[in-house]
């Protein structure tokens, strides 16, 4: 099973972070990133357009993310419906509704444009419109929510009526050698994508690390090739393998083969259009990461051999988090390891592939959801109870 979980963090009893929440403008400069004369450049490579970022946007190109949010929702203090323990996902409606999907509960939560309750729909359950479990939803044209519920897909209208559902052949995809893998197996366009097994001829780019074929699948059964997903190797602190995102219209699909910062843009019908890269945007380890991740890592295990002592790398990976805007911009989340973000960062890239800076939250921030002037997503506070928050967002283009 190569699925991986990057919303586990949520869970109020898996982590604890610093308390309180500022954003500053994007494209605060960090300490080790040089600023050279030519901060943009793209090249042509057989039909790839190559955009290199290897600087900071002046500042009249700047995006901006206000500082405090227009809106929260949650804490301990809220009314029960805005009381959250593990949010896998939430969306903005054009109206200004809210829907937020509480995995705890197996609920998906409905408020107005004021962060006020409207209606709570799903609960735990095999009924029509009830779930165990489910990792993600997306939005629909007719805002048409439909809801990843393990080998169940589920549909709800925007008011949250149930409408329909179909599962998934698991024992097809077993016997077709599939298996699910990254942190969802659905796309901005109710697509799916899974990953084929068996190692396939990538050379030794990625040495010992699992590798497999990222796959694209339509409705009708029609498979499209995506590149490749690339686990984790587990012999090194701060390793995380690939994310994948998609969104924007017309849809795109970006995919970050950690460790190296470089994001790759494909079309749905498998045509890599775009590969994007941040020069020095990587970072050195700190020295309370290495000894907390390295704590964490020769803890022993219930049974069984002691783990070996895992290799302390130069620089920690380019992403832990990946999301695609409205309108094809990609937001790449860059921290060490789950469990010890003291402050979470996010690179802004346009559609063309030209860095637009850096948005900084204090804590933990997952970011689900960029409109054309919001950033819609979940701080932990001190308790590690998750807040819904929006933050306005200014796209500046000269």
């Amino acid at each position: 099973m190569l699925r991986e979980d990057p919303l586990k963090p949520l869970n109020a009893g898996r982590i604890i972070v610093a308390a309180g929440c500022t954003t500053v403008a994007l494209a605060c400069q960090t300490e080790a990133a040089p600023v050279p004369d030519v901060p943009y450049a793209t090249r042509d490579s057989a039909g790839i357009l190559i955009a290199e970022n290897t600087g900071l946007p002046s500042p009249e190109n700047r995006w901006v993310v206000e500082a405090e949010p227009f809106l929260t929702i949650g804490g301990v203090s809220a009314a029960p419906p805005a009381q959250f323990t593990v949010v896998t996902q939430a969306a903005r409606f054009g109206d200004g509704r809210l829907v937020v999907l509480e995995s705890e509960t197996s609920e998906l939560r409905f408020f107005d444009a004021e962060g006020q309750h409207l209606r709570t729909t799903g609960g735990r359950g095999e009924g029509p419109g009830e779930f165990h479990y489910a990792s993600t939803f997306v939005r629909l044209p007719g805002d048409i929510l439909l809801v990843e519920a393990i080998d169940r897909y589920i549909s709800f209208a925007s008011n949250g009526d149930y409408l329909s559902e179909w599962r998934i052949d698991s024992a097809d995809l077993v016997a077709r050698k599939r298996a699910a893998c990254g942190p969802s197996a659905l796309l901005a366009d109710g697509s799916r994508f899974h990953c084929a097994l068996g190692r396939p001829e990538v050379g030794d780019r990625w040495g010992s690390r699992l590798v497999a074929q990222l796959l694209r699948a339509t409705s009708d059964g029609t498979e499209v090739s995506l590149g490749f997903y690339v686990g984790a190797d587990e012999g090194v602190l701060f390793s995380s393998g690939t994310w994948v995102a998609s969104g924007g219209s017309p849809m795109i699909v970006a995919i970050v083969n950690n460790p190296e910062y470089s994001v790759e843009v494909w079309s749905p019908e498998g045509r890599l259009m775009r590969i994007i890269r941040r020069v020095y945007g990587r970072r050195a380890p700190t020295d309370r990461e290495v000894e907390a991740a390295m704590e964490m890592a020769m803890r022993p295990p219930p049974m069984g051999p002691a783990p070996a002592r895992p290799e302390i790398p130069d620089l920690v990976p380019a992403s832990l988090g990946l999301t695609v805007g409205s309108q094809g911009d990609i937001w790449v989340r860059r921290a060490p390891m789950r469990g010890m973000q003291d402050e979470s960062v996010f690179d802004a890239f346009d559609p063309e592939g030209r860095f637009r800076g850096e948005g900084r939250f204090d804590g933990y921030f997952w970011l689900y959801e960029v409109g054309d002037d919001y950033l819609l997503g979940a701080r932990l506070d001190e308790m590690g109870v998750p807040h819904i928050q929006l933050h306005r967002l200014v796209r500046r283009s000269t």
